[in-house]
């Protein structure tokens, strides 16, 4: 006997991933600002009232797509953690070489989240709050945590929120300077032992930054802006 029940579930979620796929792409393109309802929606072959029926609204809409694409790649790609029973300098390593790994490598497996990622950067919305405090704040505090081991450190401290800064700030300069990288030399690493060497030519000179620290008095007073 047919279900007219199940028929309607079945249709609700289907129109509900075809929104999520359209705008994915319509916001990856266009940014949050300029994306058009009218355009998703024709590429979904949904209506407007379907978007304020499951999403709420074009902002309800924009933020399931961003932070689940987010939420997504971490849940798949989790750094590693001092949890995991490394040394601290083994753990640190294993981080960097993550990180790397993650921007010059598995970042271009997902186009869409990227795509986004750079409207953020250039026009932020509020999902950009959440998406801190959500996926980067607790990123950034583990990071923290693992230098604060390297440091021989009881708690993180100012020094370790702001060497937290510098060693992302060592990786990413590799994907966001490329075209000035592969112009200066050596190129940006295109290849898994491409990344593993870069990684490992960070890693010894951060640790040896870090092992002229060790023993010094700790900053108490950490100046890090909290999003809300």
């Amino acid at each position: 006997m047919f279900n007219s029940s199940s028929s309607r579930e079945h249709d609700a979620e289907a129109r509900r991933g075809r929104l999520l796929k359209a705008a994915a792409a319509v916001f990856a393109k266009d940014g949050f600002e300029k994306a058009s309802l009218r355009a998703i929606c024709e590429k979904a072959k949904a209506n407007v009232a379907a978007v304020k029926y499951y999403f709420g609204s074009k902002e309800g809409l924009y933020r399931e797509v961003f932070l689940c694409s987010c939420q997504q790649s971490m849940d798949k790609d989790r750094p590693v953690t001092l949890a995991d029973g490394g040394t601290p300098e083994e753990t640190l390593r294993l981080w960097i070489h993550h990180l790397l790994d993650h921007v010059l490598l598995k970042r271009k497996a997902n186009p869409v989240k990227s795509q986004i990622m750079a409207h953020e950067m250039r026009e932020p919305t509020p999902c950009l709050n959440e998406f801190i405090k959500l996926i980067v704040r607790p990123f950034h505090e583990e990071l923290q945590r693992i230098i604060a081991a390297v440091l021989g450190r009881s708690a993180v401290d100012e020094d370790c929120i702001l060497y937290c800064h510098h060693i992302i700030g060592l990786c990413i300069h590799y994907d966001h300077c490329r075209v000035f990288v592969d112009r200066l030399g050596p190129p940006v690493p295109k290849t898994e032992e491409e990344v593993r060497r870069l990684a490992e030519n960070i890693s010894g000179f951060v640790l040896g930054a870090l092992a002229s620290r060790r023993g010094t008095p700790p900053k108490t007073s950490p100046r890090s802006k909290k999003t809300p």
